[in-house]
């Protein structure tokens, strides 16, 4: 199974609403719940790219869900021998981390969407504490926590959302030229408001 999927750009679709219906990228329609109620999940997940000898690794180590909003403590490791630069943070809307909704965590369905472009829009962050490095540096580490306000849908499932990087120079061997966005293989199920007995 690949550790993570590669693309120059995130094509956005329709971002799922809280009441209604919403679509995922490919036109279908799912049922919306309300909004998923507070919550905490410790999750530890690492993901490495490449597979073997990494030259980055994206990690989530916990995720929680306040009566404002969300929060995800994250960790970008860099184990290659060249710096990585991500999107000034001062240019926000070019900045793809955050989080994505799904009806189900089925892989081979993501990645036939992400291989694609047909993903639903990213529900972006908002706010980085320490503030996002402009370029990770060779053997640097950055831990910490990107958070945004608002409600998500119970019940759907998230996966995260690391980039844009580009190398400092020649990107290291078998790697894209091209910036790369990494999408968590791993997914979180949302809980959902628990129904009043009848």
């Amino acid at each position: 199974m690949r550790r993570g999927l590669l693309l120059a750009s995130l094509l956005a679709a329709a971002a799922l609403g809280l009441a209604g219906c919403g679509t995922v990228g490919d036109g279908t329609t799912v049922p919306m719940t309300l909004a998923a109620p507070p919550q905490t999940a410790q999750l530890d997940w690492l993901e490495p790219f490449p597979s073997t000898a990494p030259a980055l690794i994206f990690g989530v180590t916990s995720f929680a869900i306040t009566e404002h909003g969300w929060s995800a403590d994250i960790s970008i490791d860099n184990r290659s021998d060249v710096g990585w630069k991500i999107v000034d943070h001062n240019d926000q809307p070019a900045l793809d981390f955050g989080l994505l909704l799904f009806p189900n965590n089925d892989q081979d369905e993501f990645e036939h969407k992400v291989n694609t472009f047909d993903i639903p829009a990213a529900r972006p962050a908002t706010s980085y504490t320490p503030a996002l490095p402009v370029v990770l540096e060779q053997g640097a580490t950055w831990r910490g926590t990107m958070s945004a306000p608002g409600a998500l849908p119970g019940g759907l499932w998230v996966r995260f959302v690391f980039g844009p990087f580009s190398s400092v120079g020649e990107a290291p061997k078998g790697l894209p030229t091209s910036a790369i966005t990494w999408y968590t293989d791993h997914a979180y199920h949302l809980e959902e408001v628990a129904a009043e007995p009848a």
